[in-house]
């Protein structure tokens, strides 16, 4: 079997099937961070991601601060969907030789500025040169008090699930970056994909308030991610599409060209958006958070009886059993939009 067969997920399961986490790690393979004991109140959150050039981003599409700011944004967000609080990270860089010193100057600006807009600390890291593909690793160390984690394993039939934001941006902004279509109109769309928003805020609330059951940040598309909370909560979900986010931006672009803005949303990723499910017992105390202007969500479904998968209830009422697709690094087909 070759990796495009068998997916990065399949590759992950492969992985994990042989390297169990020991009982003495409460957290390893699977979820958005890895979880250790670090005392007997708190766990010490792990998560690394690595941006690599022509996969995950065009030198042509952003430059050098944006892609500093997104590298470490993507790690983040890793984070605050454990509901944690980013602490310490590295970087590791893999550069062609006939990068400019200023470049690179440009990027740690960029990694400095979403570091310290989530208060995090570069204490070290490592460059190596690269032949080929640039690319920039980011391990970064949160911490979250043991009462206050949140996986992906929790979720319950009869919760209802949220998102944070709006969805279907990054990817429309992909888009129109490889379309060449850099119009004011679209500003917000491309920065979206170009310098996504962590939701460190949201997530650190979310879980000190214990509200979700369970939580993911959106990188692969919402039908992909969310996939991912019913795998390892071993229950079904079925979603609104007509209460699924979708800016003003999205909406005119997708009209202008004819498209489904809704394609973007399932199975575009790079939103970074937090989905999680909420008790019906805690969804009071969310709307009151919401109420307050301490958080923004939107509720886009609820979980139900593993047995009907996942599926889309559309504005006429019926019924459509879906796929989970998004982003896979190593299938054909990576995204159908």
């Amino acid at each position: 079997m070759t990796l495009r067969e068998a997916g990065e997920f399949g590759l992950i399961r492969r992985i994990q099937n042989q390297y169990a986490s020991p009982t003495a790690v409460p957290l390893g393979i699977g979820d958005d961070a890895a979880a250790i004991a670090s005392s007997s109140l708190n766990y010490t959150l792990l998560t690394t991601d690595t941006l690599v050039e022509h996969t995950h981003f065009e030198c042509a599409f952003s430059d050098y601060l944006q892609l500093g700011y997104k590298a470490l944004a993507v790690n983040l967000s890793d984070i605050a969907a454990m509901g944690g609080k980013p602490k310490y990270f590295l970087v590791s860089l893999g550069l062609r030789d006939s990068f400019r010193t200023h470049d690179i100057d440009r990027l740690y600006r960029g990694i400095a500025k979403a570091s310290r807009e989530a208060e995090a600390i570069m204490v070290g890291g490592n460059t190596t040169r690269s032949h080929k593909q640039a690319f920039i690793g980011i391990t970064l160390i949160g911490e979250i008090s043991k009462k206050e984690m949140v996986t992906r394993g929790g979720a319950k039939e009869g919760d209802a699930l949220y998102v944070t934001g709006s969805l279907g941006d990054a990817a429309a902004g992909l888009s129109l970056l490889k379309k060449g279509l850099h119009k004011r109109k679209h500003a917000k769309m491309i920065a979206r994909y170009q310098c996504p928003q962590a939701r460190v805020l949201e997530g650190r609330l979310l879980g000190k308030e214990k509200i979700p059951s369970a939580m993911i940040d959106i990188s692969d598309g919402l039908g992909a991610d969310l996939n991912h909370i019913l795998e390892r909560s071993q229950v079904g979900a079925e979603l609104l599409l007509d209460r699924i986010p979708i800016s003003p931006a999205l909406r005119g672009y997708a009209k202008e060209c004819g498209i489904d803005p809704f394609a973007y949303a399932l199975s575009g990723g790079e939103d970074y958006e937090l989905l999680f499910s909420v008790p019906q017992k805690r969804i009071p105390k969310l709307e009151q958070l919401q109420r307050s202007g301490g958080i923004q969500v939107t509720r886009i479904g609820s979980i139900i009886e593993k047995r009907h998968g996942l599926r889309l209830r559309k504005g006429d009422g019926s019924l459509q059993r879906i796929k989970p697709g998004g982003y896979d690094h190593f299938k054909l087909a990576l995204r159908k939009i």
